[in-house]
């Protein structure tokens, strides 16, 4: 392998490293700001777990996302993010886990991804928030 070949893997290699710890340093703050998302330290490949515990809550006109695939197509359609949920890998329908690949995002849009996102996720109220909300409103009416 020459010298050149070598600049040029130790070059995407970083590059998928510094794209790896942004995403996980992204769920991690949004883990810390009490969102239902974690996140398992980057291992060595361009793939990031994730965990988007988001089943029972309720999006902004009413819907219950019932399940894993109700999650994962309100996060492409609210944050703009394509994940693949585990149970393409043998999983169970229900895991909130999901496999976030890094190969094809651009560093300089990370940032922009998690504001959506975190507005995505701010927009989503559990059930029982909801007849809480509404229980109040109630309470106010004459």
């Amino acid at each position: 392998m020459n010298i050149i070949n070598i600049v040029y893997l130790f070059k995407i290699k970083n590059d998928i490293s510094k794209r790896l710890n942004a995403f996980y340093e992204g769920f991690t703050t949004l883990k810390n700001e009490g969102f239902c998302v974690e996140a398992i330290p980057p291992q060595a490949a361009m793939y990031l777990t994730v965990k988007f515990d988001l089943t029972g809550k309720t999006t902004a006109d009413g819907k219950v996302l019932e399940s894993t695939p109700d999650v994962t197509q309100y996060l492409l359609d609210e944050a703009g993010l394509a994940i693949v949920p585990f149970y393409a890998f043998g999983a169970s329908k229900k895991s909130p886990w999901y496999r976030l690949s890094v190969g094809t995002s651009v560093y300089e849009e990370i940032d922009e991804l998690f504001i959506k996102l975190k507005t995505a996720l701010a927009k989503l109220a559990t059930i029982a928030g909801s007849l809480l909300r509404f229980g109040e409103a109630l309470s106010r009416l004459p």
